[in-house]
């Protein structure tokens, strides 16, 4: 069918005014961008239906304020079923107001509860931040929905372009962990591909509303590197198996650039049993749903949409019965020991470990917490003994899950726990009495958190710079530390600095008003390329980057004490290390980063040589909030003290306490977060992770 007569007129006003000076998006700044989309919504979609609307506000994970405003289509005292919905915009612009007009007509008409979600933009907030929004959206609307008189066992999940995205994403992640699917997953023109070059890309890639161009500008500033185009959170065609998932409803557009995609990701949905119905709306393009002022298609599918929901929502209720964290599925926490990275699913007792992203090799535990006591059990049925990582990952796991218990009961093949045993960490059976496993020398085992730990260097002496101290071993490279967070449902990483990948990160963060208020390191890339090469060559320091999921955060810098400036006003050891530390990016502030990250610095200084008995710092006395929180991580507060520069507070982390005391987990605090540790709810405080020097 040709190009709608209308969409034909529209498209073609929209040439005449790039020809006449207007630039395209691609050519904008992301806030340009955002103006001028916000700016053409009323001229494109009107204004929708008057309706009740609640304005609300939740966390994130990070302890950021999300907004969401929720559309009630009657005034009923009964719980309403309702719509989780996420708006497109290629996750660079797009917001509440941008789509209101259809979230109100979706809500009048089905009629329904319509939940809108306003997650964070890039470049500001990169993948996979959209996801992590949605999902802790859609833990939010489980917790809290009935207090809103929401029915949180009638819920669809849906959106337009990348919001369908999100939408489908979730379901996936919902099935992984175990949760309730939605009821119906309402994807419209969705985004599934990892890249976009089918013929129906090549076809429309220019003058068809959405264009080649756009769109690589907008996921250029969502994606961190290419290797998140593999991940399914952005692709959903990269998941290997699609079974399980709701029912899917998808709405695609004859003349836009996505609709190869949309119909390959129907084939596959109803290839793995999913029941799906595909509606292609010919003569339409992209973003026809949101241009009710230019086509009348646009109330047709809104009317269609309400009839597909409806008819979901007529589905009897999954349970009446309290929905509680135990109740949601299995717990899932992701290990990494000898480097291989691996998934623990907690599931009541059932304990499976696996190869992360694969159902292939998993071992099957029993994980039973008593009155007084935790055990770890395999039940030997298996004709392969399990592997020792995966011994490992169970034991990182069960720590982790159960935090109150400081001895593990382990009932394993002996073969298994030589290792452990031989480390000091476990102890061998004994007639009726099983091995038991320290959490306390669990933890200071280098392989279960380092990809290769190296062996304690030789103890040689040598003088520099007057200072008569141990020869140091080369410095690392490559990752250092790695740890599952399960309050944030992120792994951490620790990454030795890598100079061309990470100096435009650095440069901008030492910009930082913030940073630059501790640091007084403002400058050019040049000054900066200086700093970092003075760091590499100099013995005593190792530069990091810290990393959550891949994303870079902050920069450690980790020290010899003897050799540093600190040693005449610590009695420095030969082997105590301290560290300065910058949190670059303003949304990694806050606690539950902070409880993440400060602990697993000690920790990796703890695990990198078995001889460090102390840990010392230095941040200013004035950085009253640090030193607070340092106090929180064990850090004794010992002195103050001048240095030249600055008057500074002493801070002293003993080996002993930190391991004894397990101070890797938050104090005062549960570190377990709901099924698939996802959607904790973290009491947060107005702290910044200041820089410090």
């Amino acid at each position: 069918m040709p190009l709608h007569p209308d969409l034909e007129a529209f498209l073609e006003l929209a040439t005449l005014a790039e020809e006449d000076g207007r630039p395209p998006m691609c050519e904008m700044s992301p806030a340009q961008a955002r103006e001028s989309y916000d700016q053409s919504t009323l001229a494109l979609d009107g204004v929708g239906p008057d309706l009740p609307v609640e304005d609300i506000g939740f966390q994130a994970r990070d302890g950021a304020t999300l907004r969401a405003r929720l559309y009630r289509g009657v005034d009923t005292a009964a719980l309403l079923p309702t719509l989780l919905y996420f708006h497109g915009g290629g996750y660079v612009v797009g917001g509440l107001d941008s789509h209101d007009a259809l979230c109100r007509a979706i809500a009048l008409r089905t009629p329904c509860a319509v939940l809108a979600v306003d997650y964070r933009l890039a470049p500001e907030h990169k993948f996979p931040t959209a996801f992590h929004d949605a999902e802790d959206a859609a833990a939010w609307l489980l917790a809290h929905g009935g207090s809103h008189g929401l029915d949180t066992t009638r819920v669809a999940f849906g959106g337009d372009s990348v919001g369908g995205t999100l939408a489908t994403a979730l379901t996936l992640a919902a099935r992984e962990a175990g949760r309730p699917q939605p009821l119906l997953q309402l994807l419209l023109y969705p985004c599934t591909s990892i890249r976009q070059d089918s013929a129906s890309h090549q076809r429309y890639a220019r003058g068809h509303l959405l264009e080649q161009r756009t769109l690589q500008w907008m996921f250029d500033h969502y994606l961190r590197s290419d290797e998140d185009r593999q991940d399914w959170r952005f692709a959903p065609l990269a998941a290997q198996d699609l079974s399980g998932l709701a029912p899917a409803h998808i709405v695609l557009a004859e003349y836009d650039p996505l609709v190869d995609e949309g119909k390959a990701y129907a084939q596959r949905l109803q290839a793995a049993g999913v029941r799906t119905q595909l509606d292609v709306h010919e003569g339409m393009v992209h973003d026809f749903a949101r241009l009710s002022q230019v086509v009348e298609e646009a109330d047709t599918l809104r009317t269609a949409i309400a009839r597909t929901l409806a008819d979901a929502f007529c589905h009897p209720a999954v349970s009446a019965a309290p929905i509680t964290p135990a109740s949601i599925g299995a717990w899932v926490f992701h290990a990494h020991p000898d480097g291989h990275p691996l998934e623990v699913r907690l599931d009541g007792a059932r304990l499976t470990v696996g190869p992360q992203a694969s159902k292939e090799g998993a071992s099957q535990w029993a994980l039973r917490e008593q009155a007084d006591s935790l055990r770890l059990e395999w039940p030997g049925d298996s004709v392969t003994e399990p592997e020792e990582p995966h011994l490992l990952a169970a034991i990182e796991a069960a720590f982790v899950r159960h935090p109150g218990h400081g001895l593990l009961l382990l009932q394993v093949p002996a073969s298994r726990i030589a290792r452990l045993v031989d480390a000091g960490a476990a102890s061998e059976a004994s007639g009726s009495r099983p091995a038991i496993v320290s959490r306390e020398a669990f933890w200071q085992l280098p392989r279960v958190w380092q990809r290769n730990p190296r062996e304690p260097f030789a103890q040689r002496y040598t003088m520099s710079q007057g200072k008569r101290h141990p020869l140091r071993p080369a410095k690392p490279s490559g990752t250092v530390y790695q740890r599952h967070i399960p309050w944030l449902s992120q792994t951490l990483t620790l990454d030795a600095v890598d100079i061309e990948r990470d100096l435009p990160a650095f440069n901008r963060w030492m910009n930082d008003p913030v940073v630059a208020h501790f640091w007084e390191e403002q400058g050019d890339l040049a000054r900066h390329r200086a700093y970092l090469e003075a760091i590499a060559a100099d013995p005593r320091v190792t530069g990091l980057v810290g990393r959550l999921d891949g994303e870079a955060f902050g920069y450690f810098e980790a020290y010899w004490a003897k050799e540093d400036r600190i040693a005449p006003f610590c009695d420095a050891g030969d082997h105590d290390r301290g560290w300065h530390a910058l949190i670059g990016e303003p949304r990694f502030r806050g606690k539950p980063f902070l409880t993440a990250w400060m602990p697993s610095v000690s920790h990796y200084l703890f695990l990198d040589d078995c001889r460090t008995q102390r840990i010392v710092i230095e941040p200013r006395a004035d950085n009253h909030k640090m030193i607070k929180s340092l106090g929180r991580c064990g850090y004794a507060h010992v002195k103050e003290f001048d240095f030249p520069h600055k008057r500074a507070m002493l801070g002293v982390l003993l080996r002993e306490r930190f391991f004894g005391e397990a101070l890797w987990i938050p104090q005062g605090e549960s570190s377990i977060s709901p099924t698939s540790a996802k959607g904790a709810e973290l009491p947060i405080e107005d702290t910044l992770c200041k820089s410090m020097t």
